[in-house]
């Protein structure tokens, strides 16, 4: 099996944070005020990256 990306979500004060690392290395960071948004977010650019 192969990692095709890792996804690290916190909250700071009302700010949700999503990090997105693949692994090149490269690392997106996304940011959102609602939860379900920056999940939305998150499943938009996986889709985008790896969709077929």
């Amino acid at each position: 099996m192969d990692k095709m990306a890792e996804v690290e979500i916190s909250k700071d004060g009302e700010l949700y944070l999503a990090r997105i690392t693949l692994p090149t290395g490269e690392v997106i960071t996304l940011e959102n005020e609602d939860f379900e948004e920056v999940l939305e977010q998150v499943a938009n650019d996986l889709q985008e990256r790896f969709g077929a």
